[in-house]
């Protein structure tokens, strides 16, 4: 399971060194043959300096990488010269990193099973330096490319080696550590004779290395040997998958201690760092563990860096531009993953140029997806006025270029990416016509390929950035709507809601006015809801008395559609001519009959119209908005407002019928709101009016009603606060009617008053 997992790493390891390493020793050819004489260097002469690069680099070079790509290029090289430099560095004792650059070029040649020519030649060297030196730095490498040859072919060597008095106990150590590198039953046998060796380093080294490989070794000596004719019998083959099982559950629990360890580790990190309540001095904490040689606190730190983004955006960037710019590159993939998503929300950092750089050799799919989107932001937020820099036009072409090439890929995601970097950059202005031609062309021919085809997705992402390239801000619109204007009303009757989505979005970019005079004609009853809703939002933004009775019929729909269609009718009717307003109001009357719409949709209405009557000196329309909310207010129990509305009644009645219902139920209003000073004062206007009838007048009926009804919790505050009225009425006939009625009010509350304790005492 793990070995395929290796094999793979290694040989991306080898690609990706041999071409750097290729490129650097390219140069230094170009700078020797700058250096050489003026005179035409021949092939043969040419391969010599190359070859003298090669081996001093491999002497000379200032790192193990360096060192390690030129070793496999002299490897791969069919030169005899070049097999001559590897073999001599390989003998040499005074180079032991140019000898372990070697030893690691032979291992990645295995792993990657890359055939070289006459491999028997490196036998002698490997052994010689297991067998002479102690460091295991050096050690280890060799034994494992030991592992190029079969044991058969090593092992009289190593095992006389092993058991040499001679050698100091290290040196021999390291051989038992090639021993059980070797997956041969022979490699075991021997490991299990030294476990019997006098010397005690040498019999606990042998004992570990065959635990190692899963074989657990008695202190019986007979234990021991049947063990080992069990394991002869069994054969190779059973041999060979046992080891490779073993090593199989050995990887697993080390991965998963490892997994606990770093979550422990990193339970703590977070421990500490949600210590600090400063969010400045968190950025620094979190600015310190960017530096981390460990790959995962660092991108635990670009986690916590992006949470800290996306909640307040309180970073001090400038201090966080230059670690940032060194993690672009890292070793590590889920570092350069996370690195790029955090620019992708810091377009402010002068980023552009080493986002590009790592494009252009990001070997990771995933992470050259992300790497694109960075760029697409650091190129459109470097290039705004208020940055007071710009993104050279280079940069910004060369990203088009990319985004043209994810267009044109069969990844969705891909084609996703691509269409909105073109409909971003080529917002901006700094491009020639021709080239933003191309490109707006990049992506109607990416829409006619998928077009009426099994990719939705794809057709919306599309039609989305063309939407985009539509807005007004756009510096290419008109010739955007002149290239997309078509598409748009073809992808109208598409049958997916994603792809017509994105074409309401482009007509509504161009025109507003246009499109809903296009899209109410067809789409108000649309089978998606997104539509439905945007349409609705957009007739209450452009829309006119045209579009009253659609949004009508949508009034009373249950959720946020029916919702959304009043807000929209509210926003026309503030757009509309007052009489047309008013011509509305048996329409709002008859929907909230129907329950279509809410009371207080209907009070909104009458204000709305109150409003717009009083801007206008509309007393007509003032006076039946002002009836309709007093109305509304009395059906709803909203006695203060429904005072409000009668008292302006009053002011506008015109006719003694009008005059009277206000007066009687504002009367009615004072009385609930058990407010007797008001009733009285408005008894005694009417009696000095002499507008109160004192047989079946309507104030009488009120007040009747009001003493008679259960939920008067007072009636003797009532009558005693008419009892104060003063009667100005000079008749005296008429005094005395007024009299009479409070005789009999009284008369009625002592009776009233007199049974309800004849009740409580029964």
């Amino acid at each position: 399971m793990n070995a395929p997992r290796l094999h793979i790493l290694l040989r991306l390891v080898l690609v990706c060194g041999l071409t750097a390493a290729g490129f650097r020793i390219g140069q230094q050819v170009v700078r020797a043959q700058e250096l050489s004489p003026p005179e035409a260097m021949s092939p043969e002469a040419a391969i010599d300096v190359q070859l003298r690069i090669n081996r001093t680099t491999l002497l000379e070079g200032k790192s193990d990488k360096d060192r390690i790509d030129v070793a496999t290029l002299l490897l791969l090289n069919d030169k005899p010269a070049a097999r001559e430099i590897v073999l001599d560095v390989l003998r040499r004792t005074d180079t032991p990193q140019a000898r372990a650059a070697v030893c690691e070029a032979l291992n990645l040649a295995r792993v990657k099973q890359t055939p070289l020519q006459q491999p028997e030649d490196f036998i002698k060297p490997l052994i010689a330096i297991l067998t002479s030196v102690d460091d295991s730095l050096l050690a280890k490498p060799a034994a494992e490319a030991t592992l190029m040859f079969g044991y058969s072919q090593v092992q009289p060597d190593l095992e006389k080696a092993v058991t040499d008095p001679a050698l100091s106990v290290n040196v021999r150590m390291n051989i038992i550590y090639a021993l059980r590198r070797h997956p041969d039953t022979q490699a075991v046998a021997k490991l299990v004779s030294l476990v019997e060796s006098p010397e005690l380093p040498i019999a606990e080294a042998a004992q570990n290395a065959l635990a190692a490989v899963g074989i657990a070794v008695s202190p019986d000596p007979a234990a021991r040997r049947q063990m080992l004719a069990e394991l002869t019998q069994r054969g190779a083959g059973v041999f060979l998958r046992n080891r490779l099982a073993h090593q199989e559950n050995r990887v697993r629990e080390l991965e998963t201690d490892l997994a606990a360890w770093q979550k422990r580790f990193l339970t703590a990190l977070t421990g500490q760092y949600d210590s600090v309540a400063d969010e400045n001095a968190r950025s620094v904490f979190l600015t310190q563990q960017l530096t981390s040689p460990e790959s995962i606190v660092r991108s635990w730190a670009l986690d916590k860096l992006q949470e800290l983004r996306k909640g307040t955006g309180k970073l001090k960037l400038s201090e966080l531009e230059p670690t940032l710019l060194n993690l672009i590159p890292d070793q590590s993939r889920q570092v350069r993953l996370r690195t790029a998503r955090l620019l992708a929300l810091m377009g402010e950092l002068n980023v552009a140029k080493p986002l590009l750089a790592q494009l252009k050799v990001e070997p990771d799919e995933q992470v050259r997806r992300e790497i694109l989107v960075a760029l697409r932001e650091a190129c459109y937020v470097g290039s705004l006025a208020a940055t007071g820099r710009k993104v050279p036009d280079e940069v910004r072409k060369e990203t088009l270029e990319w985004a043209v090439a994810f267009l044109r890929g069969t990844d969705a995601e891909k084609v996703r990416i691509g269409a909105e970097v073109i409909g971003k950059l080529l917002e901006q202005d700094g491009f020639k016509p021709e080239d933003v031609e191309r490109y707006l062309k990049s992506l109607s021919d990416r829409y006619s390929q998928v077009n009426g085809g099994t990719e939705p997705a794809v057709r919306a992402y599309l039609l989305n950035a063309m939407a985009g390239l539509c807005v007004q801000r756009s510096t290419c619109r008109e010739q955007a709507i002149k290239s997309y204007n078509g598409l748009f009303e073809q992808a109208l009757a598409d049958k997916v809601e994603v792809v017509r989505q994105s074409a309401v979005h482009g007509l509504v970019n161009i025109d507003k006015h246009g499109a809903l005079r296009k899209l109410r004609e067809t789409m108000t009853s649309d089978s998606s809801p997104t539509i439905r809703q945007e349409l609705i939002d957009l007739a209450g933004e452009v829309g006119g008395a045209q579009d009253l009775d659609w949004l009508a019929e949508k009034l009373g729909v249950p959720g946020d559609e029916g919702q959304r269609s009043w807000q929209a009718t509210v926003k026309i009717f503030q757009r509309l001519d007052v009489a047309i307003l008013a011509g509305w109001a048996a329409k709002v009357e008859s929907l909230g009959a129907a329950g279509k719409i809410a009371v207080e949709q209907r009070i909104a209405y009458c204000k709305l119209l109150e409003q717009r009557a009083q801007s206008e000196n509309r007393t007509d329309l003032l006076k039946g908005a002002q009836t309709s909310l007093a109305k509304l207010y009395l059906d709803g129990n909203n006695l203060k407002l429904a005072s409000e509305s009668l008292r302006t009644l009053l002011v506008l009645a015109t006719t003694e019928d009008e005059r009277q219902w206000a007066q009687g139920q504002l009367l009615g209003v004072y009385l609930g709101l058990a407010d007797v000073e008001q009733a009285r004062e408005l008894v005694y206007k009417c009696l000095q009016e002499k507008n109160l009838d004192l047989e079946k007048g309507f104030l009488v009926k009120t007040i009747d009603e009001h003493l008679n009804s259960p939920a008067t919790a007072d009636p003797n505050a009532v009558i005693a606060a008419l009892r104060q009225i003063k009667p100005p009425m000079r008749d005296a006939q008429a005094v005395r009617a007024w009299e009479a009625l409070l005789s009999r009010w009284s008369e009625a509350f002592a009776k009233a008053k007199k049974g309800e304790e004849s009740y409580r005492v029964n």
